[in-house]
């Protein structure tokens, strides 16, 4: 859901914004699982097994009015040293040049405004300031560059800009910044956060030199234990260190296997996203046939499979992309509890049909929490096991769990992925911004998924998706399954790993019980896409459910 407080960027209209989310989150409305704030509106992503849309929209409805400066907390002053050296601000003389004033007046201005954080979102920790002065709005760069390292400090039409990791970007670099506004080894790995008041003050190059080390030194200190850890305190030692649970040693990693449980909450408004598995229905699944909750940790196999071995008795379950499965070069079945003793190998192969299968062992993979789940986010370097895949040689450790009964996933529950899917969408938010052509267009055609497909997004192609009045809109919040359709018209699913907030027109949004039977589409295979209303979407959810436990059941 989406409530939109106004048509245009201001400080009042943000300000009302974020009041409504700090209300929301004091009321403590049932069924809002988080919410990711923007220039003029709100993400509020909701539980619909826990509270009616309607319900929600009423309840909301009713904090509205109050949303206005006064309920909100005092807003905090951050002061970050800014090195306008122009070998760190490499258009800090250009710049100059374009605006009519020296480098030093274009610095003085720069740093003697206060900016206002509007919201975090594209990447980790990355703040969108306003309060530029008037005399240093300049267009953004006719040619983004393809990498802006970290730290950078831009302008780019009325806004601030901090790259908070390295990426590309399309603004006026003036500077660079020593402080890390994401650093995932931190005791808080965002610095920024909506509502701050962020003021540069300039340092020499040779100050830039210093604080940045000081800065990873700092790091390094944390880089042996979690955010968890550094929050909470530790409630177990890492997993290189626990003496229990039955470890596996990895012989072959696969393309791309991670360590997942269901997702983190709460961080997509710092720019964090969920990850988790892309088909939780599989990840479920393989968890209850190994008798864990349905959220410990697994691993999630990309395209090509592991392999690992044993290195004590434990049991694990295969579940997801159709890849063969041998135990000792014997093959073994999928969706079946598949006990293993000390020193057996078991391997996965190519996947035949899928994309993505699951491995879940009993007592779950033993991994640090970060932010509350021992999910990898890939881009972020956050979670799973040091925040990357898994390599040759690692170790991953088990916590203890009783043998499970032997069970099977009955073969009518196997979704069948070789067939073309039909994903079933709710159009909106912005399907006024497509012509009826368009509209058309998206919904009677084959798509193709890209090479280029991940878990940030699945790219497709087809026909052109035709548009009203072109494709940009003010940035707003990204929900799981929106589809955003640029100036190309190709439309991009976005998924687990997305970007927080984005800029391009959505035509609908995937329904949540279809995320993975989306994320199971190969490269080169087709698809189709079913509009279905809000209601519709909701009940299939519930069926969903429903057929999962019917599957297995719950423990």
């Amino acid at each position: 859901m989406s409530v939109e407080l106004g048509e245009e960027i201001s400080v009042e209209v943000n300000m009302r914004v974020r009041a409504l989310e700090f209300l929301i989150q004091e009321k403590g409305l049932p069924g809002v699982v988080e919410m990711v704030p923007s220039f003029r509106a709100l993400l509020v992503s909701y539980d619909p097994l826990i509270v009616g849309y309607d319900d929600l929209v009423a309840a909301i409805a009713e904090l509205t009015p109050q949303a206005d400066g006064t309920v909100l907390p005092p807003a905090r002053t951050v002061e970050l040293p800014c090195c306008y050296d122009p070998e760190l601000g490499f258009d800090l003389a250009a710049a100059a040049q374009r605006i009519g004033a020296s480098v030093e007046e274009l610095v003085a201005l720069h740093a003697g405004a206060t900016y206002l954080v509007y919201f975090i979102g594209f990447t980790p920790g990355l703040p969108y300031m306003t309060g530029m002065p008037e005399r240093l709005r300049l267009p953004r760069l006719d040619t983004p560059r393809t990498k802006v390292p970290a730290g950078s400090v831009g302008i780019g039409g009325g806004q601030c800009c901090i790259y908070s990791v390295d990426s590309p970007g399309g603004f006026w670099i003036l500077g660079r910044t020593p402080r890390r506004l994401y650093d995932p080894a931190a005791r808080e790995p965002i610095l920024l956060r909506p509502g701050d008041r962020v003021r540069f003050r300039p340092i020499s190059r040779d100050d830039f030199e210093a604080i940045s080390s000081e800065v990873a030194d700092s790091s390094a200190g944390f880089a042996g234990a979690t955010l968890g850890e550094a929050r909470r305190g530790p409630s177990r030692p890492p997993s290189t260190r626990m003496g229990g649970g039955a470890p596996l040693r990895v012989l072959d990693p696969g393309a791309q296997t991670t360590v997942q449980d269901l997702g983190r909450v709460g961080q997509l408004r710092y720019g964090i996203p969920p990850s988790g598995p892309m088909d939780r229905r599989s990840f479920i699944l393989a968890n209850r046939l190994v008798g864990n909750a349905d959220g410990a940790a697994g691993l999630e196999c990309t395209v090509v499979g592991p392999r690992f071995e044993a290195q004590t008795a434990c049991t694990v379950a295969v579940t997801g992309a159709s890849m063969p499965i041998t135990v000792n070069g014997q093959a073994a079945p999928a969706w079946t509890t598949l006990p293993l003793a000390a020193g057996d190998v078991v391997k996965l192969g190519a996947a035949r049909a899928g994309v993505r299968a699951y491995i879940a062992f009993a007592g779950g993979i033993d991994v640090p929490e970060v932010l509350g789940s021992r999910a990898t986010y890939l881009r972020g370097r956050l979670g799973g096991l040091e925040g990357r895949p898994l390599r040759r040689d690692d170790v991953l450790r088990l916590f203890p769990a009783p043998p499970p009964p032997a069970r099977q996933v009955p073969a009518a529950a196997v979704v069948d992925l070789a067939a073309e899917p039909e994903i079933r969408v709710v159009l909106g938010p912005q399907a006024d911004r497509f012509t009826e052509a368009g509209i058309r267009t998206f919904l009677t055609s084959a798509w193709e998924m890209l090479p280029q497909a991940d878990r940030m997004g699945a790219r497709l192609r087809g026909p052109r998706i035709a548009h009203t009045d072109g494709h940009d809109i003010i940035s707003d919040g990204i929900a799981l399954g929106s589809i955003q359709v640029p100036g190309d018209g190709q439309p991009i699913a976005l998924l687990v790993d997305r970007q927080s907030t984005g800029g391009y027109t959505k035509v609908a949004t995937v329904a949540s019980v279809d995320i993975g039977r989306l994320g199971q589409v190969k490269p080169g295979q087709r698809l189709r896409f079913r509009a279905i209303t809000l209601a519709e979407a909701h009940g299939a959810l519930r069926e969903g459910h429903a057929a999962v436990d019917g599957a297995l059941g719950r423990h």
